[in-house]
């Protein structure tokens, strides 16, 4: 995310196989990449093994991020 204290534009925790974050809306279709990182992760928890999604077209992802980060950050 963008942080909440304005300082070091960070936010959330990882721990283990735990995610914390100060969230506002879905966060899976906004994030793509935590999704891509959850599925990676439970794939290779089910399997025993490392696994690489292969990459999806994520621009209207990303346009709507950046839509959100133009609103309230621009």
């Amino acid at each position: 995310g963008f942080g909440n204290n304005g300082k070091d534009k960070t936010e959330g925790i990882v721990y283990k196989n735990s995610f914390g974050t100060y969230l506002h809306g879905p966060i899976l279709p906004k994030n793509p990449q935590l999704a891509d990182l959850l599925l990676t992760l439970a794939l290779e928890q089910k399997y025993g093994e490392k696994f690489h999604l292969e990459p999806l077209d994520d621009s209207i992802e990303q346009k709507a991020r950046e839509q959100v980060f133009n609103k309230y950050f621009k």
